[in-house]
């Protein structure tokens, strides 16, 4: 008997209250209205019956542990096995918090409980509900909204901008499911990569241009719509005020160009065909750095000076050190971040989640390496670990580099691009050897 790949989609609105302190930048900004509602959008999957999610939400990003937690919850409501599992971030600067790195604000603790997770839990079981039989179509074109945002000054540093000449993907790539009965929409999944900034630092809840780019997509297609985001950690939104954050006027003008960019991708598509779904799980090890002496650490923190004086990454960085030195001391020493993986295929699209704001020379190069016609890597899917630039990057500095080397306890190793691109490869090779066609 033929199995039947089946799919469902579901959506919840997850905007928080006014007041809500708005993420993604050091200072305080409560939010005084809402522009557009967040949303919690899940596709459900598998043959014959659900048993793969993946998820999408307009939030900035979220740690690990929470992560898990989520993934217990929907195991709990549902049935699907944590492992089988993606969710992801949109990576909206002006969203509620539910992230805990020093100075950039608090956890927000009653939104979490009260909000996301139940609202996501209802989108996860009317996708599961809604699940048909579907065929699968992709269509690509280029999009000029993001642009390497690392500006390099004619003095050689580094700082937030536009860089004309660094790496950016242009591709925008759009993934559609019609009903295999009557050939009606059912969804439709976007992947881009570009930070979600352009509404700058404005105090409206916004799901920043991505949002006005799905609800094009929703009107022009009859169906739901989804974003996941792809190798934003260097670029952000190509801004006609020339820098990588605006307002409310200017995101919307850029939505509006990414939204024609995905109706075009979309009116590529000819050719409908049936799923051929697979999914592989495993452990991939990235080796962290010898950690310094206590000697060395305690040098590193008095040549900060005096910590009543720090700006918020300063904080980060102190934290860190402190926390560095505790685990010096009393001999806890990991030697390798482990992450439980999981990689979608979906007939000759691949999905692979990063839980890492990641650099376009990483995703580029995977694509390059990946024996699958499109290859999609994921920025903030199932974690937030920082930064994760390519190693020709390291020696350059500035603020994403800052980040990967002093946000958490222990550091990876500064060619850590390699070690995710050939841990993922193999991983993307599994696929095929146990019998994925394209």
């Amino acid at each position: 008997m033929n199995k039947k790949f089946i799919l469902g989609a579901g959506k919840r609105i997850i905007t928080p209250p006014l007041g809500t302190l708005l993420y993604g930048y050091p200072n305080k900004r409560p939010a005084d209205k809402v522009n557009d509602d967040l949303r919690c959008n899940v596709m459900a999957f598998g043959y014959d019956k659900v048993d793969s999610i993946l998820i999408s939400m307009d939030l900035c990003s979220f740690p690990e542990p929470i992560a898990a937690r989520l993934k217990d919850e929907i195991f709990n409501a549902v049935g699907v096995n944590q492992e089988r599992i993606i969710i992801a971030a949109t990576h909206t600067h002006s969203g509620p918090c539910l992230s805990s790195i020093v100075g950039w604000g608090d956890f927000d603790t009653e939104y979490f409980e009260n909000t996301l997770i139940k609202n996501m839990l209802c989108a996860c079981k009317e996708a599961i509900s809604n699940a048909k039989e579907v065929l699968l179509g992709i269509g690509t074109t280029e999009s000029f909204v993001g642009i390497n945002r690392r500006e390099l000054s004619k003095e050689g540093k580094i700082g937030l901008g536009q860089n004309p000449w660094g790496a950016f993907d242009p591709t925008m790539t759009v993934l559609s499911f019609i009903s295999a009965e009557d050939k009606t929409p059912v969804a439709n999944l976007i992947h881009y990569g570009c930070h979600g900034t352009a509404a700058g630092h404005d105090t409206p809840i916004t799901r920043d241009w991505s949002g006005v780019m799905v609800d094009r997509m929703e009107t022009e297609s009859g169906a739901f719509t989804m974003y996941i985001n792809g190798a934003e950690g260097d670029v952000g939104p190509r801004l006609s005020n020339g820098k990588t954050c605006g307002d409310i006027s200017l995101m919307t003008e850029l939505g509006g160009i990414a939204a024609t960019d995905a109706v075009r991708a979309y009116k590529t598509i000819k050719d409908y065909r049936k799923v051929n779904f697979s999914a592989v799980t495993d452990v991939i090890k990235l080796p962290y750095k010898e950690m310094p002496t206590v000697e060395e650490l305690k040098e590193q923190i008095a040549a900060m000076g005096d910590p009543e004086k720090f700006w918020p990454f300063q904080k980060l960085k102190y934290s860190t050190l402190l926390k560095r030195i505790e685990a010096v001391e009393k001999g806890d020493i990991e030697t390798y971040m482990e992450i439980q993986q999981v990689i979608f295929a979906f007939n000759g699209a691949v999905i692979v989640p990063f839980g890492f704001e990641v650099f376009s020379e990483i995703f580029l190069r995977l694509k390059h390496y990946s024996p699958f016609a499109y290859t999609l890597g994921i920025s903030n899917a199932n974690a937030a670990n920082a930064y994760l630039p390519s190693l020709d990057q390291i020696p350059r500095g500035g603020y994403e580099v800052e980040q990967f080397l002093g946000r958490n306890v222990f550091c990876l190793m500064n060619n850590t691009d390699d070690n995710i691109i050939n841990e993922n490869l193999r991983l993307i090779g599994k696929l095929l050897d146990n019998g994925h066609s394209q």
